[in-house]
């Protein structure tokens, strides 16, 4: 009975422990977020212990199995998964409340989920699952790089410039440099010089709380050529001292490149010798022009760049002859008469022997064994002076030198004139043969020319030279004044005082466009005027451009007095002049049509004129009246008949009713009454009346029919 209560317990235990957590896990926070880890932190719920599971990247869609036991590892990836697919791993197991996660990537988002359960022994598992918290959080971001500058450079003077481009979200950063040949460094951008050649690797390890990441790039240091060389003893006579005449060092080239297995390696070659000389490639050698201790230097340059040198120096022994003490008379001669002297007066000489030889002949005309020789040539040619000579050391010395031997040429140019004018053109001479001298005053002998610049005569000469054979020819020219005509410059006259233009009378002049030959001329005309004057060859000309003016002229006027509407026209010119009335007005062509008094002047350089009048305006002035009746009886009242008005009489006629003319007159307006003889009988007359009225500037012809009356 006893045995059966311990059962009924045990299992009501069983239950009572495996029975499912009533409250989930809450609160999931990350105190600590790196780029390879992070910290979670929850709080508890219920159950007696719980798991923590994350995935990366998306949220869970999966729970624990019940009585399903999850192995943990704080290391994402070494847990158990939920179901076995690889996404969700467990990374904690227990009754805490805090786990660091590591083993994760960076900049990656991962989902986090805490699942309460309580525990029994045998293996049962009751997770709350119904109920759970979850969280993401996204890792950091570190990125670990940098550049090298410059990142291949030779052994000798290296210098690597380490530039950390590292970034991240995090901060502090730290950094470990390590240069590949067991130094380090932790400052940010440090400085390094290698002490050997090689491919050295360089890792930059850039570090955070939670984060570690590195980078690698090679830095390239070339190792330097060595430069090595010595005389080739396998060539004769190949000596470190050597005679001057016929030296010659020839080089052989030791030096060395050391491979590092960064690809090929080769090496170029300069030779650095006397006076700026040098040769490439591998071997060289040298005759040396001077004597004297030589320097060679050997530069060696790799494919890379580097560089290495070495120099050597050698002995060239002084020469038998010294070429400054080697005295030829003459270079060149015509040959009528060439004899060409030789002397050797270098003080090391010995045993001096002279050869003489004709351009392309291999064999010697004749051989001199003297200090001094003497050498007369029988016809035109260069010719090959060999001098050989030894030192009292035993050193033979050779110097060859040459002369030439020409004929006689005979010369002459073209291009000059016997006379010249004054300031011509420059003559161009043409010389036979070129390459000649020209001299002489006014001449040029850059260009080959002759300048009329001076008056007189002048030889020129050219000379054609081949060495000290010379040939000249001379030509003398005259240059002779040129006359000078000077008209003046173009100017006005007047028409009434004429200009008079002069001429140089010692020349002869011709005079355009009339063609009359005389020293002077007279003009009183506008044109254009030219002169040719001539001394001899020698001619100058001139022009003039002359305006005739005209004195101011002007018609008299009268007083005028003129009907309303009526004016005076005046249309005034002048050459070259002014006019000007005094009412202001500066007007040749103007109309006059108010009263008053007016005055012109017209004026110009030959003299001025003026003119006045009065001018009255009148309404009534240009009316005419003609009566219709008058009575010739003798009591003097309107006894005859006329019109009154300004005017000026023409003439009249008048016709009785039958159309026959009973009076006319071209005297005077008035009619009396009277044909001929007698008193006409009272009646209608017809009168035809012509007479001159003002209209505006002149006068005009009316003509008028008129009625009159005659009552007795």
């Amino acid at each position: 009975m006893r045995q059966l209560v311990v059962l009924v317990f045990l299992v009501f235990n069983l239950f009572a422990y495996s029975a499912e957590p009533t409250t989930p896990a809450s609160n999931i926070t990350f105190p600590f977020v790196g780029c390879n880890e992070f910290t979670v932190k929850w709080t508890n719920g219920n159950g007696s212990e719980r798991v923590v599971f994350v995935k990366e990247a998306s949220a869970f869609n999966d729970v624990p199995e019940k009585n399903q036991y999850y192995s943990d590892n704080a290391i994402f990836g070494l847990g158990e998964d939920i179901k076995g697919d690889k996404t969700h791993w467990c990374v904690y197991r227990g009754a805490g409340n805090t786990v660091t996660v590591k083993g994760l990537k960076k900049v990656t988002k991962y989902y986090v989920t805490v699942f309460e359960y309580n525990s029994a022994v045998g293996g049962v598992y009751d997770y709350l699952t119904s109920s759970y918290p979850e969280a993401n959080v996204t890792t950091k971001s570190i990125i670990a790089d940098f550049t090298i500058t410059p990142a291949e450079q030779c052994a000798n003077g290296n210098s690597y410039q380490f530039t950390n481009k590292s970034t991240s979200d995090m901060s502090p950063l730290n950094y470990v440099w390590k240069f590949g040949d067991s130094d380090s460094s932790k400052l940010k951008d440090p400085n390094h010089s290698y002490i050997s050649p090689g491919k050295k690797n360089v890792t930059l390890i850039a570090a955070a709380p939670g984060c570690y990441i590195n980078a690698s790039y090679d830095a390239i240091v070339h190792p330097q050529p060595v430069a090595i060389f010595e005389l080739d003893k396998t060539k004769p006579k190949n000596d470190s001292i050597q005679c001057y005449f016929g030296n010659r060092f020839t080089f052989k080239n030791n030096s060395k490149l050391l491979d590092i297995g960064v690809g090929p390696s080769s090496m170029r070659y300069e030779w650095h010798m006397d006076n700026g000389f040098k040769q490439t490639g591998f071997t060289a050698d040298r005759s040396f022009p001077d004597p004297g201790v030589q320097t060679v230097k050997l530069v060696v340059i790799s494919n890379k760049g580097c560089k290495d040198s070495t120099t050597r120096v050698y002995k060239v022994l002084p020469r038998a002859i010294d070429p400054s003490m080697v005295i030829f008379n003459q270079k060149s001669m015509c040959l009528s008469s060439n004899k060409f002297t030789f002397t050797n007066n270098s003080p090391s000489s010995i045993n001096s022997s002279w050869r003489f030889r004709e351009e392309f002949i291999s064999y010697n005309f004749d051989s001199v064994f003297n200090i001094t020789a003497t050498k007369s040539f029988i016809k035109t040619g260069k010719y090959y002076v060999i001098l050989k000579a030894y030192d009292i050391g035993g050193c033979l010395d050779q110097l060859r030198d040459s002369v030439e031997v020409f004929t006689n040429t005979n010369v002459s140019f073209t291009g000059l004139k016997n006379q010249y004018c004054l300031n011509e053109p420059i003559a161009k001479l043409v010389p036979t043969p070129g390459k000649g001298e020209f001299s002489g005053t006014n001449v040029s002998g850059l260009d080959s020319s002759f300048t009329p610049a001076s008056i007189g005569t002048f030889k020129v000469i050219y000379v054609s030279s081949k060495g000290s054979c010379k040939d000249t020819f001379s030509q003398t020219t005259t240059v002779l004044n040129r006359p000078v005509v000077k008209l003046g410059n173009d100017t006005t006259i007047c028409k009434d005082s004429p200009l008079q233009l002069n001429v140089n009378p010692a020349y002869v002049s011709t005079w355009y466009p009339s063609g009359t030959t005389a020293s002077f001329l007279n003009i009183s005309q506008s044109g254009k005027y030219w002169v040719i004057s001539k001394d001899g060859i020698c001619s100058d000309t001139d022009e003039i451009v002359i305006k005739s003016l005209n004195t101011p002229t002007l018609k008299q006027s009268r007083d005028t007095t003129l009907c309303g509407g009526s004016f005076l026209k005046f249309n005034l010119k002048v050459d070259e002049g002014t006019i000007s009335w005094n009412d202001g007005n500066t007007s040749g062509n103007r109309n006059v049509d108010k009263t008053g008094f007016y005055k012109v002047f017209v004026s110009n350089k030959c003299g001025s004129v003026s003119d006045s009048f009065n001018l009255v305006i009148e309404e009534t002035a240009c009316k005419v009246f003609f009566p219709n009746a008058f009575t010739p009886n003798g009591d003097l009242l309107n006894d005859t008949w006329q019109p009154y008005g300004k005017y000026e009489f023409i003439q009249m006629n008048i016709f009785n009713r039958w159309g026959e003319k009973v009076y006319t007159s071209d005297k005077s307006p008035v009619w009396d009454g009277y044909d001929r003889k007698n008193l006409c009988l009272e009646g209608v007359y017809d009168c035809v009346f012509e007479y001159l009225m003002q209209d505006g500037n002149s006068m005009k012809r009316v003509t008028e029919g008129i009625i009159i009356h005659l009552v007795r």
